[in-house]
Formats: structure tokens, sequence, C-alpha cells
């Protein structure tokens, strides 16, 4: 190809020599290594920075390559533990990659909005950001109503010998424990946690049927997958409004 541009007299093409390189617009050196060593093998093992991250999926969208653009989702997924959810967030926004979202998103409802810095208000997003302040806001309210209300024990079992002692024992041990664990200022438990320190309490005149029954019916969730359900539902909307999945050839 190279010598057929010299003897017809045309001018030299791009990537004949170091002189005239081929010119890839909007793509760094840098981006550009990093889809080398992908493609011939040669992927390293240590962690990539987040923005080595972007660049690489910059590079992917703008060349349509599909294979690397799943080897690059891959390695965010597996390392995501090291990034801050506010960071994950953005990449998935930006670069319309719903497989990361919904963890950034719980990751971040979990994360105290005191926590967050304007650096990362601003990667969020305004409708990100307004949408996890009204969740955490639901969610706490949830939480102080199931601190509040424990569930009633409707039918007491064989074994009890005092319904009402009992009734009382288990309202106060909730109000004392459960509701402790998950209204703590200073350390709230999560749901799962605030229950399984729970268990490990002295029921006084809560009978062992009774309290079987309690937890059976507690580890159905009702109250607690609630939660769950509403911040998938809030992930979801979210996902489809700011995500717009690309369809690429491999």
């Amino acid at each position: 190809m190279f010598s057929a541009t010299e003897t017809a007299g045309l001018e030299e093409m791009d990537g004949k020599s170091d002189e005239r390189p081929i010119c890839l617009d909007g793509t760094t050196r840098e981006m550009f290594e990093l889809f080398l060593e992908h493609t011939f093998g040669r992927a390293r093992t240590g962690q990539y920075t987040i923005e080595e991250l972007s660049n690489f999926l910059h590079l992917c969208d703008m060349y349509q390559c599909s294979h690397t653009r799943k080897f690059v989702v891959s390695r965010i997924q597996s390392t995501r533990y090291h990034f801050h959810p506010a960071q994950l967030i953005n990449l998935a926004v930006q670069y319309n990659t719903s497989a990361i979202f919904p963890f950034a998103f719980k990751q971040l409802v979990d994360t105290p909005i005191t926590q967050l810095t304007a650096q990362h208000r601003e990667l969020l997003g305004n409708d990100v950001f307004t949408t996890l302040v009204y969740v955490q806001a639901a969610l706490e309210e949830h939480r102080r109503i199931v601190a509040a209300e424990e569930p009633k024990i409707l039918m007491h079992t064989s074994d009890c010998q005092d319904p009402v002692g009992c009734n009382e024992d288990w309202h106060a041990i909730w109000w004392n424990g459960m509701a402790h664990f998950l209204l703590d200022g200073r350390n709230p438990q999560p749901y799962r946690e605030a229950v399984k320190r729970f268990k490990d309490l002295q029921f006084g005149r809560v009978s062992g049927g009774c309290k079987e029954l309690m937890f059976k019916i507690i580890g159905e969730g009702a109250a607690f997958n609630h939660a769950d359900q509403f911040v998938d539902e809030a992930c979801n909307r979210l996902a489809d409004k700011l995500i717009f999945e690309p369809s690429l050839e491999a």
C-alpha cells in the first residue's frame, strides 16, 4: 500500500514513518495504550485508576469496541469497592453503563449526606443527588416506624404460660433492643444486623415458642423488605431516566 502511493506520486500516507503518525482525534496516548494492553493480551494485573477507566470507556464508545467495553465494565465491577459510589455513578451515567449503576446507588444510599463533598455532588448530578436526599429521608422515616411499632404476637404458642407478660416483655425488649439498634445516633445498624443483635438479647417472659414464631415472621421481612424494594424502585427509575445502554456490534 505504501509503495503504491510512492509510485503514484501521491502524498506520503500517515502511519508509514514516525514523522507521519496516524492521528486519532480525541484519543490520548494513554487511552490508546490501555487499548493495546487489553487487545494484545498484556492487561495489567494491578488496579486501574478511575481516570484510566473513564478514558478506556471513552475510547470504547468512540470506536465501537464492544468486546473491550465488556472487559472494562468487568474490571470496574471486580474493583468496585475501591471507588467512591459517586465516581461509579458518574461513570455509569456518562458512558451509559447500567451494569454498575445499581451497586453504586445502593452504596450511596448507605452513605450519610454529610460525608458527601461538593465534588461528590458534582459527580452525581442534580437528578441523582435530589433522589438520594428523598430516598434517605423516606428510609429514615420508615426506620423510625419499624423501631416504634413492634410486630404483635397475635397468637401465643402452647408453651406460653403468661400471655400478658409475654406481650409486655416483647414490647419492652423490642423498644430497648431493636429500636435502640436501629436508631442509635452514633452507630445505627442496618435491618439485618439489628435483627442479628436482637436475637442475642434476653427475652424475659417471652416463651421460647412465641420467640421462635416472631423471629420467623421477622425473617419473612414484610417490613424490612419494604425498604429494599423502595431503594430498588428508585434506582431503576433513575437508571431508566439517565442511562441509554448502547447496542454495539462485536
